[in-house]
């Protein structure tokens, strides 16, 4: 084996436990949703790649507004499921669209791109 070929290997070893580590070990900080006026929650969601925060902490029982604003011209992104309050909306680029869902127990309520392959979560305690 000449140094090209254990360069070569080296890098895609290195490559392959970065994947390994971003779809397995890698954490997202779960950010809490800040009161405003009255019961409201909110939350500013950023769309770029995933969702930035990707988790939410919110207080259940309470409304939530999430505002999301996308930053990337990928299709994969273009709208935003909540499968279990039956909402999805469309997220155009550059601009800020709100959805108000309220979980009314405490749990995990996941949301994703409208391929699935973008994830977030509340979480209601």
């Amino acid at each position: 084996m000449n140094a090209i070929q254990l360069l070569v290997n080296l890098i895609g070893f290195g490559l392959i436990a970065a994947i390994v580590w971003w779809f397995f070990f890698y954490k997202n900080q779960a950010a809490t949703a800040r009161r405003s006026a009255g019961d409201l929650q909110e939350v500013d969601i950023t769309v770029r790649g995933g969702y930035s925060p990707a988790q939410i902490v919110v207080e259940a029982g309470r409304p939530v507004r999430l505002h999301f604003t996308r930053k990337e011209s990928s299709a994969c992104s273009e709208e935003i499921v909540f499968p279990q309050f039956g909402k999805r909306a469309r997220l155009p680029e550059n601009r800020t669209v709100t959805l108000e869902v309220t979980p009314e127990r405490p749990g995990e309520y996941e949301f994703a791109c409208g391929m699935n392959m973008l994830h977030g979560k509340l979480i209601a305690r």
